[in-house]
């Protein structure tokens, strides 16, 4: 039966006291009560019950007898009062009321009966036309949470409500239904009332939905937050992160200019910042039209950073995830095809939108910042178009001043001037209140959703779409660090030695250029030869015959090098030699025969002990991950080591020729970690998971970068026709400065091999200090055995004179800028005897 409509002056769940209302109500709600006939027993408090809802009194009066009333109810009238109830037509809503709140107390003081007689054909009585949804839903979710903890089937009732908010919204899809105080109750319900919950797909599908919903506010969202953290984190960490931000771009892409922000909440719930690879899978179908892309890159920068909801854990990691997500995706751009373009319109538009109007306008250059610091390796091109956009910037951003220096800088081929020490960019945006980490509602569309006397809207109305203009559309790497503090020598047992440019030689002792130019670069290189008077050599924990053989011999070759160092600081000839050290290595170094120079390289640190020991590992280590990713289930293959050099290809010259232009540094080292399909039958690679040889993809990246950076050219390849090493005599171009991520690597030391081929030729050295010195000296110089001159640097330009065309870099040393500086140089003073002796021999 129908409801009776209210008269016009009903109001405030009072009753309005009409006799013509009143009466309708009574013959309408009456039916089936029967009256006690005359000498009949007392009425029962069921029926008692009932008549209340009838009679002509202020509802609070009737709240307080009903509570009476139920309180008293015997056991053996408390089912038939409740199927009374039940049974009698849909109410008008201050009947509802009162209905609802005795059924509330009936289901407290007696669940098990309560539960028994409600069914889910009683769930669309409770919720009538105009009734009190907050009221009736409340008391469904008690009433199944009571079914569900005494064992009982939930799951009709909770579809019936689903069905019923679908036909009230005139939707045939659940996701779809408009923000409404129903639905958030149904959220709620599958909240609190797991047994409820639809099936995984469509309950995912519904609640990241309303999470998209820019009418909810973020409080009515908790709950299908809630739900959401507590779906994807059953699944594994990397299905949950595929699976997560899978859906986020679809829903973005779904609706770029109609979706909330607040769908950054679910990055919250990631272990860690999002893997690029996994970034990579999910953008390369897109990536065959960039503007889709550039659409979907440009809605999540303008998001402005949300702190996490109290759904979130805790994110133990620098500076919000969607900062993390945006580096991800630059470095997913940067390995799709069509890649410069890609980054070069990411960065333009994240630029434009600083400058303006946007809230999040402010937060743009130390966001470019970072990107540019612990983003991808990006060639100058990508970032040269910001340049314009920055100079506005740096009217009021220090972050846009320093990113605009460098840039120009980089344009010009010369140095940054100023390294200022600073935090990481990502703690640095926190720092500086980029985003805020309280749980914060978002009130956005707040109003619109908003009904009389400030209350959420039952059902939703008909809702006028927001404007364009006023829509607020919103590995990694580890940073740069030494392991140790720096603990200088105490003055009374040493020497303060000022660090001066290049300016003693070493004699060549029967073709010894290889080790005087590799002991030239350590004597350069201000940090080793500081730890190396700080340092002592450990023996590793069990150790074999052979690792007490390396042992000592390390001890041996530390010693050496202290000495060597001595000398060629406080010397007071224009050379010196390195004839101890010979003395003490292996016979082959002082046979006359010529030896690779990285073989040496990589000799000396192995018996200094690698990166095991704290010499190495502060100076020249750093950590290389090389993965590998199966193309059919998406699995990715791990390997990390450990380096202390990095080998890098170099094309030869008819490769060079074809490409069109000069090799550098920073592209071989671009293409040595560069995203590579392995799609060639003879290269399948076996999948753990799939258990069979499947095609993959293969990648690199440097994620911890070393202080200092050794980087060899792999000029030498084995030619199986003449079964013989020859020697790729490419011209590159060597940078004064290489980029790692956001690290800037400033070269000071080159060691250059002269000769036609493998099997014979010469060793030299370009370079200077790797840090400033008191003279302010900073050109570099030729250390050629026992000669140094001021160096002829065009020979780095990647276009030598013809007489110079079999000069080669070979080993490059750079530094970080970012790195701390080293202290001042001391001596110990018995060296400084040793020294003195030595003189005196020459």
């Amino acid at each position: 039966m129908a409801a009776v409509a209210p008269c016009a002056y009903y109001g405030h769940g009072q009753g309005c006291g009409c006799q013509m209302h009143h009466m309708q109500a009574f013959n309408a709600f009456g039916q089936g009560m029967q009256m006690p006939m005359p000498g009949s027993p007392p009425q029962d408090l069921s029926y008692r019950l009932r008549r209340l809802l009838l009679e002509l009194k202020p509802l609070e009066e009737k709240q307080w007898e009903a509570q009476q009333l139920v309180q008293q109810m015997p056991m053996e009238q408390v089912g038939p009062c409740v199927k009374a109830i039940l049974d009698q037509p849909v109410p008008l809503r201050w009947m509802q009321v009162l209905t609802i709140q005795m059924l509330g107390e009936l289901l407290r003081l007696h669940p098990a009966v309560v539960t028994s007689k409600f069914t889910q054909a009683n769930v669309s009585w409770l919720f009538p036309e105009n009734g009190d949804v907050d009221a009736a839903a409340a008391f469904l979710r008690n009433l199944l949470w009571a079914k569900e903890a005494s064992g009982q089937s939930t799951a009709s009732e909770a579809s019936k409500l689903a069905r019923l908010l679908m036909k009230r919204t005139q939707q045939k899809d659940l996701c779809k239904v408009p923000s409404c105080s129903a639905r958030a109750w149904l959220a709620q319900i599958w909240k609190d009332v797991p047994s409820t919950r639809p099936n995984r797909d469509v309950l995912i599908s519904c609640n990241v939905r309303w999470v998209a919903d820019p009418y909810e506010s973020l409080e009515g969202k908790a709950p299908c937050l809630e739900i959401l953290r507590e779906v994807l984190q059953k699944g594994g960490s990397s299905e949950m992160e595929i699976f997560l931000i899978s859906l986020i771009f679809q829903e973005v892409c779904r609706e770029p200019m109609q979706h909330s922000p607040d769908l950054q909440q679910l990055l919250w719930f990631l272990p860690g910042p999002p893997s690029p690879s996994t970034l990579r899978a999910l953008l390369k179908g897109l990536s065959e039209d960039g503007g889709y892309l550039m659409s979907l890159w440009a809605c999540l920068c303008h998001w402005s950073p949300q702190g996490p909801s109290m759904a979130a854990p805790a994110w133990n990691h620098p500076g919000p995830p969607l900062y993390a997500l945006l580096r991800a995706m630059l470095v997913a751009f940067a390995q799709l095809p069509d890649s410069k373009r890609l980054c070069r319109s990411a960065l333009v538009s994240l630029a434009a939108l600083g400058t303006s109007n946007s809230k999040i306008a402010s937060q743009v250059p130390a966001l470019l910042l970072m990107l540019y610091r612990e983003g991808p390796v990006l060639p100058s091109e990508v970032w040269m178009p910001l340049v314009p956009l920055l100079g506005y910037l740096s009217e009021y951003s220090p972050q846009a001043a320093e990113l605009s220096g460098r840039l120009q800088a980089l344009a010009s081929g010369g140095f940054y001037a100023s390294a200022p020490q600073m935090p990481p960019p990502m703690a640095q945006m926190a720092q500086m209140g980029a985003f805020n980490t309280a749980p914060v509602p978002n009130h956005q569309y707040y109003q619109s959703q908003m009904g009389y006397g400030g209350q959420a809207q039952a059902w939703p109305q008909n809702q006028a779409m927001p404007m364009q203009g006023s829509m607020q559309m919103q590995g990694s790497m580890q940073p740069l660090a030494t392991g140790t503090q720096f603990m200088t020598l105490p003055p009374d047992r040493s020497k303060a030695v000022t660090n001066k440019p290049p300016s003693v030689g070493l004699q060549n002792t029967n073709n010894t250029c290889y080790m005087n130019s590799f002991v030239q670069a350590l004597f350069m290189t201000d940090a080793f030869i500081w730890r190396i008077y700080n340092f002592s050599l450990k023996l590793k924990e069990n150790a074999s015959k052979m690792d007490k053989e390396d042992y000592e011999f390390g001890k041996k070759v530390v010693e050496l090098l202290q000495r060597q160092f001595a000398k060629m600081a406080l010397t007071k000839h224009k050379h010196t030699d390195i004839w101890d050290i010979l003395q003490a290595f292996p016979a082959d170094y002082r046979s006359g025969e010529q030896q690779d120079v990285t073989e040496t390289i990589r000799f000396v640190f192995d018996k200094l002990g690698g990166s095991d020991q704290l010499l190495l590992k502060e100076v020249f280590a750093g950590q290389l991950q090389e993965k590998i990713q199966c193309k059919v289930c998406g699995n990715v293959k791990v390997r990390e080591e450990t380096f202390t050099d990095l080998v890098v290809p170099v094309p030869t010259e008819k490769e060079a020729k074809a490409s069109g232009s000069v090799p550098t540094a920073q592209k071989l080292l671009d293409e040595r970690l560069k995203y590579e399909d392995m799609d060639d039958d003879d290269n399948l690679v076996f999948c753990e998971v799939c258990q069979k040889n499947t095609r993959a993809t293969k990648w690199s990246e440097i994620t911890s970068p070393p202080a200092h950076l050794c980087l060899c050219l792999n000029r030498f390849t084995f030619n199986m026709e003449k079964m013989d090493f020859t020697k790729e005599k490419t011209p590159v171009k060597i940078d004064e400065s290489l980029f790692i991520g956001g690290y800037e690597y400033e070269l000071y030391h080159t060691i250059i091999h002269t000769g036609k081929d493998a099997s014979s030729g010469h060793y030299y050295a370009m370079g200077k200090r790797s840090e400033p010195t008191n003279s302010g000296d900073t050109g570099f110089y030729t250390m050629d055995d026992s000669q140094i001159k001021p160096a002829e640097v065009s020979l780095l330009a990647g276009n030598p004179p013809e007489k110079l065309l079999d000069d080669n870099a070979y080993v490059l040393f750079l530094r970080c800028k970012q790195a701390p500086p080293t202290p001042e140089l001391r001596v110990p003073l018995p060296l400084l005897d040793y020294v003195k002796e030595e003189d005196k021999k020459q």
